[in-house]
């Protein structure tokens, strides 16, 4: 009987340094569904190929190191988890692409709802670049090459996984049963982190003024607190939901029945968003403080270690599901 290879796999791409944003809204679910280690091992990569669609080679390798220690600061621990860099199975990879790509057409490709939201602004289906068409599905080589049981998903993201499921059912129907079908482990619905400018879009990276970066100078970050929409007294706006998102995650609990506590005397009509500025302030300070801190401890050659042992696993996995797709093919010559 076939068997998985990977308990749980999931990705991250190699982006500039993560804000609170990211840390809140994805690296925080995707830790919490596999911090219990109850559903096997998981393997993390980081994701410098699917990079490539929006952001310069240079750019992505090197905030490659930069992303793991925001991970393994984060909660993610090399020892528990096989880390690899999917350049380092770039081989591979690219040829189960250019397999798949013969089994899903242009059309289906241009329906997936995340290539327009990964289009940058300016830009449209004209012109962006083709390999952005591609995303899912070199994602569904990363996936399948694996082995993968189970991946993490928020709802947001179900389009993903179900395009790689059609993608190893149209194999197996096609060349014979290759391809055990991977499961998704719900990391529930999406949650967003608002710009703290008020624009009603979500925090990011490419606009700084609203958002909390983890390796910004921290004082430039608590000026931006200071400055952020709340609401009015009585109400409670979506911008100050984003901002309790932010307090919830970083408060102990004592601090937690404090936030809560000028909240409630908000939602009675007080003036008090001065007071919560100030208490979110203090422990967003001490937070980002530790969090500097700790990530400053690990060093690159621990992070290099881990991913040159990762990266031999997940190419050991990849070579073996690609000679069984490729004798079913029947390549000869590859």
């Amino acid at each position: 009987m076939k068997k998985y290879k990977t308990d749980i796999f999931t990705g991250m791409r190699p982006t500039s340094s993560m804000s609170i944003g990211n840390l809140i809204g994805v690296v925080e679910p995707t830790l919490r569904t596999i911090e219990d280690g109850s559903l096997g091992r998981p393997m993390v990569f980081v994701a410098d190929l699917h990079s490539l669609t929006t952001t310069e080679p240079e750019d992505s390798q090197k905030n490659v190191i930069p992303v793991i220690k925001d991970y393994i600061t984060a909660g993610l621990d090399p020892e528990k988890t096989d880390l690899f860099v999917q350049s380092q199975i770039a081989d591979e990879v690219s040829k189960m692409t250019i397999y798949f790509s013969r089994l899903i057409t242009v059309a289906e490709l241009l329906r997936v709802p995340t290539l327009k939201e990964k289009i940058k602004k300016g830009q449209s289906e004209a012109t962006a670049n083709s390999l952005l068409a591609f995303y899912p599905v070199m994602m569904a080589a990363d996936i399948l090459l694996q082995g993968s049981k189970f991946v993490p998903v928020g709802k947001d993201q179900y389009v993903h996984l179900e395009v790689t499921c059609d993608l190893a059912n149209r194999f197996n129907k096609k060349y014979g049963d290759v391809f055990l079908l991977p499961k998704p482990l719900e990391g529930g619905d999406p949650i967003t982190v608002l710009s703290l400018i008020g624009s009603g879009k979500k925090m990011s990276k490419s606009e700084p003024s609203g958002a909390i970066l983890l390796d910004d100078d921290i004082e430039v970050s608590l000026k931006k607190i200071k400055k952020a929409k709340t609401a009015f007294a009585g109400d409670m706006s979506e911008d100050l939901k984003s901002l309790k998102l932010i307090a919830d995650y970083i408060s102990s609990d004592e601090e937690k029945v404090k936030f809560e506590s000028i909240l409630q005397k908000h939602l009675d009509g007080q003036q008090v968003m001065g007071d919560f500025k100030n208490l979110l302030v203090e422990v967003l300070g001490e937070f980002l403080k530790d969090f500097q801190k700790k990530k400053a401890s690990i060093s690159d050659e621990c992070v290099l270690e881990a991913i040159e042992k990762g990266g031999k696993k997940a190419k050991a996995n990849a070579q073996e599901v690609l000679s069984e797709v490729e004798n079913a093919m029947g390549m000869r010559y590859v």
